[in-house]
C-alpha cells in the first residue's frame, strides 16, 4: 500500500553499495526510516536529499521488509541558503542531528510539524542565524515535554534569543547549558557530533 506525506528531510545514510536509509520527519506519522535505492550514485544524487529540505514522499510497506520503502520524491521547499551558507548549513546539521537524537519513534504531532516547517523558513530567511540553534533548543524542549526553566533560557525569552546580542563567550556557554539540560533529561541524548563544529564556526 502506498502512502504519501510531506516531510523533513533529517539525513541520508548509504547502508550498502546499492541501498540508502533516508530519515524524515513527517507530517503524517512523525519520524520515519525509509529505504531508498540508488541515492549515491553519481547520476542520483539530489537536491531533495540535503538536510531541512520540506518535500513530498511516496512510499510503500512491503510485507517482507520493516523498514519502507521509498519511490518518490519531490522537492516543496529546497532552502538554497541553507545549502550554499556554512553557517546555516552548520546549524541544520545540529538541529537535524538533535531530533534523531530526541524523535525516536513514529507518531503524529501536527504541532511539532508547524513548527519544524515554520524553523527551516527562518533560518532560511534570517540575517542573523547566529543564535537559531540555541532558539531550537529551548523551543524543542517544550515539545518534548521537558520545558527549560527560565534561569537556563538566560538571555532569553525564547522569541527574542533570536536577536540577542550575545558574544561568542556566551553564545558558547549558553549551548553547553542546554545540551547538559538534554542529556540530564532524556535518556536517549548524547552530545551532537556537530557540536564542535558548530562551536567552531559561530567562535
Amino acid at each position: 500500500m502506498k502512502q504519501t506525506t510531506e516531510a523533513i528531510v533529517l539525513g541520508l545514510r548509504k547502508h550498502s553499495d546499492k541501498m540508502s536509509v533516508l530519515h524524515v520527519y513527517s507530517r503524517s506519522e512523525g519520524r520515519l526510516a525509509l529505504q531508498v535505492y540508488g541515492a549515491h550514485s553519481k547520476h542520483k544524487v539530489r537536491a531533495a536529499y540535503q538536510p531541512l529540505s520540506i518535500v513530498e514522499i511516496t512510499y510503500t510497506q512491503p510485507p517482507t521488509r520493516s523498514v519502507p520503502a521509498l519511490s518518490a520524491i519531490d522537492t516543496v521547499f529546497l532552502p538554497e541558503k541553507i545549502v550554499t551558507d556554512i553557517r546555516r548549513q552548520s546549524v541544520a546539521l545540529f538541529v537535524t542531528e538533535i531530533l534523531l537524537l530526541t524523535v525516536t519513534h513514529p507518531m503524529q504531532d501536527d504541532a511539532l510539524y508547524g513548527f519544524l516547517d515554520a524553523y527551516v523558513h527562518e533560518l532560511n530567511d534570517t540575517s542573523v542565524p547566529e543564535n537559531m540553534h540555541l532558539f531550537f533548543l529551548v523551543r524543542m524542549a517544550d515539545y518534548l515535554g521537558i520545558g527549560m526553566p527560565q534561569s537556563n533560557a538566560d538571555a532569553s525569552e525564547t522569541e527574542d534569543i533570536r536577536h540577542a546580542s550575545l558574544s561568542r563567550h556566551q553564545r558558547k556557554k549558553m549551548l553547553q547549558e542546554f545540551c547538559d539540560y538534554y542529556l540530564t533529561h532524556i535518556d536517549s541524548f548524547r552530545f551532537p557530533k556537530s557540536l564542535d563544529v558548530l562551536t567552531e564556526i559561530f567562535n
